[in-house]
């Protein structure tokens, strides 16, 4: 997640305004600190211009 919002030229704060969602959970999720609904997966995937199982893949 974090090398595809780089590739934007996001801030962890301007993809989670973007999303919708808070910036500590956004940073926590990016860091693999919590388990994401599949909903959450689809928003930030949208928000990232991917597809949600590109989210999954390792490196």
């Amino acid at each position: 997640m974090r090398t595809l919002r780089r590739a934007r030229g996001l801030s962890q704060e301007a993809l989670a305004d973007e999303i919708g969602i808070d910036r500590t959970y956004c940073g926590s999720v990016e860091r693999a600190e919590r388990n994401v609904s599949i909903d959450n997966v689809a928003r930030i995937a949208k928000a990232l211009a991917v597809e949600p199982w590109m989210l999954f893949k390792d490196g």
